[in-house]
């Protein structure tokens, strides 16, 4: 039932969505929200303050009645969605806020709600564009997640952190006080995973010191949890972990990280593989665990095998992933307006031919 309202509200949601907005979307995606960072303080006169948004549990907390009075759909079907509960532990415990516990529309529902933050924020500072232009306002929202840029720190302190606070207690909502700061771009900020900060006059995205230490603590905890499996098992666990990593990064400027990132993992294969071998000498090790490819001699791979069936496993390096420039999608394009349907299909054709020589942006 969930998935049948969500089809029908899914294309009011996009008509009605901010430009701006890229979480839980359609033909968006994380990498559209950082690409946006980018276009709005990389140049020298772009805007050099940021308020960082955190909503404090966002999806647990919004107001039912708001969300009967403004979400279009058979309010019956809302309220016993809203108010039906979970079980924990066999026990029945009641929801008196919040969207469905684990529900596919429930991001659907979320942006509704949330959509409207641009238009206030905006407004702070005056209802004309030339307002905003002159304050140099940009809203960049990834589901409840959200970064505005501002040209002052006391415009963001006196008008835009109020009218935010007054936007999200109409929905039942309110601002984490330790997790909501503003900050000068000189400083950084992180979001999505991702570093924002400006080195002088140039504005560098590169991946975040969390998002780091969280890829490592988890290839190191795989590598200990599996000390005495066989070398092509460990590959096949930590090749989609490394992978997916790397294509997360790989739009901004990663190369270094990646090769860091390769550097670390070697570091722990070589332990992980002498730790097994005591006995043996590091060049026994080597030529049992690392194979040449190219000028390259340390890759960790298994041997050539007659009779194995799935052929040789390579463990996957972050540094052979291609920096590509992501483009953006354009902010008032709707997947559900045939007027953009062509958009659409040259977007996606675009995406499948990135890697043929001579494809370039066109959108």
């Amino acid at each position: 039932m969930q998935a049948l309202w969500k089809l029908a509200l899914e294309p009011i949601a996009e008509t009605l969505a901010d430009p701006n907005s890229y979480g839980f979307r359609p033909e968006r995606s994380t990498a559209d929200a950082i690409e946006q960072c980018f276009i709005t303080m990389a140049r020298r006169t772009s805007s050099e303050w940021v308020l960082e948004g955190d909503i404090r549990g966002c999806f647990d907390s919004f107001s039912h009645s708001w969300l009967l009075e403004h979400i279009p759909m058979d309010k019956t079907v809302l309220r016993k969605w809203l108010e039906a509960g979970y079980i924990d532990e066999g026990s029945l415990f009641e929801t008196r806020m919040g969207t469905p516990q684990g529900g596919i529309i429930s991001p659907v529902i979320a942006n509704m709600a949330l959509d409207g933050l641009e238009a206030a924020v905006y407004a702070s500072v005056g209802a004309t564009a030339i307002a905003r232009q002159k304050f140099k306002l940009n809203v960049i929202r990834y589901a409840d997640d959200f970064v505005v840029t501002c040209a002052s720190k006391d415009v963001l302190e006196s008008c835009v952190l109020p009218a935010t606070r007054r936007f999200m207690a109409d929905r039942g909502l309110e601002l984490s006080e330790e997790k909501t700061r503003i900050t000068h771009i000189s400083e950084g900020f992180d979001f999505l995973g991702q570093n924002v900060r400006k080195y002088g006059s140039k504005l560098l995205i590169m991946p975040a010191k969390k998002s780091l230490k969280s890829l490592l603590d988890k290839v190191r905890e795989i590598i200990k949890g599996n000390a005495s499996v066989t070398q092509e098992m460990l590959i096949r666990q930590l090749n989609p972990v490394i992978r997916g990593w790397a294509m997360y990064h790989r739009h901004i400027v990663a190369k270094a990280t990646f090769s860091l990132i390769d550097s670390h993992i070697w570091r722990l294969l070589w332990k992980w593989a002498k730790r097994r071998h005591p006995t043996k000498g590091a060049r026994w090790v080597k030529q049992r665990y690392f194979r040449v490819n190219g000028q390259r001699s340390w890759n960790f791979a298994t041997k050539e095998s007659a009779d194995s069936s799935t052929g040789d496993a390579w463990l996957f390096r972050a540094s052979t992933v291609v920096i590509t420039r992501h483009v953006k999608v354009r902010g008032p394009a709707n997947p559900f307006d045939p007027e953009w349907t062509t958009y659409f299909a040259r977007r996606r054709a675009s995406k499948r031919s990135v890697r043929l020589p001579g494809a370039s942006p066109w959108c």
